[in-house]
């Protein structure tokens, strides 16, 4: 479905439940692309307060990383590359000697799998994503933006190709676009089971990934905002409103 075929009095619900929950811009960003990753890895399917945030932390106190995070006016510098920015390469480097099991159990401390059914730990496809994004020559956040913005969009289906062919990346893409998001990309949406839910509750029925997509960018669109922050608010909301955040 293209956005010329959304219904307009769907898009107009979706825009004006979206002006209620009062979208803000980005304020917040992981400093490391092994953080992005390790991010959009673990968080399907799980608490991101309880479980997600605290395991990249983690993470970046066992590496040594400083700073993990940028906030505010931070986020008008120049972000990447750095001085002391960690390279996915130096990410392997740091994990090689240990199994997926050890580095999820005692770095990570989450023995997730990327399904129930046939899936592998989120720490090994962590992992493999890395590598994957490490054969195609991308290692910093910068390098992310340069992807996104080449006009050599074959480019970016090899990579994204790679990435899919890692467990639990599902068919509709969504972890993949959320490494992107992490990485600072504004223009990228994550249609998962909060955002799909949200949906459905504004329009009264389902909503497919593809619809979703295309009506927070339509909203986006409309309302002068970037995709990212759309996807952001309904995320929030969602998060604030149910007890069990996917």
């Amino acid at each position: 479905m293209s956005t010329a075929q959304l219904d307009p009095a769907e898009v107009h619900a979706v825009i004006i439940a979206v002006k209620e929950l009062g979208p803000e811009p980005r304020k917040a960003r992981w400093a490391h692309l092994s953080l992005c990753v390790l991010d959009a890895t673990f968080s399907i399917g799980l608490d991101y307060d309880a479980v997600v945030s605290p395991l990249v932390f983690r993470y970046a106190e066992f590496a040594k990383l400083s700073p993990v995070i940028f906030r505010g006016p931070e986020l008008e510098t120049k972000l990447s590359p750095r001085p002391n920015e960690q390279t996915l390469t130096d990410f392997l480097c740091s994990i090689h000697d240990f199994t997926d099991a050890y580095l999820a159990d005692k770095v990570l401390r989450s023995n997730t799998r990327t399904s129930t059914t046939n899936g592998i730990l989120k720490s090994a496809a962590t992992r493999q994503i890395a590598e994957a994004l490490v054969g195609e020559g991308i290692q910093t956040l910068s390098d992310v933006k340069t992807l996104l913005s080449d006009s050599q969009t074959e480019r970016l289906a090899k990579v994204e190709k790679r990435i899919k062919a890692v467990k639990g990346s599902g068919n509709q893409g969504i972890r993949t676009g959320y490494i992107w998001m992490t990485a600072g990309d504004d223009n990228h949406v994550k249609p998962d089971r909060h955002v799909l839910k949200w949906l459905q509750n504004v329009l009264g029925r389902k909503v497919t990934v593809t619809e979703a997509r295309n009506l927070l960018q339509e909203t986006a669109t409309t309302l002068q905002l970037t995709p990212w922050v759309v996807d952001h608010a309904i995320w929030n909301h969602m998060a604030r409103t149910r007890p069990n955040k996917p």
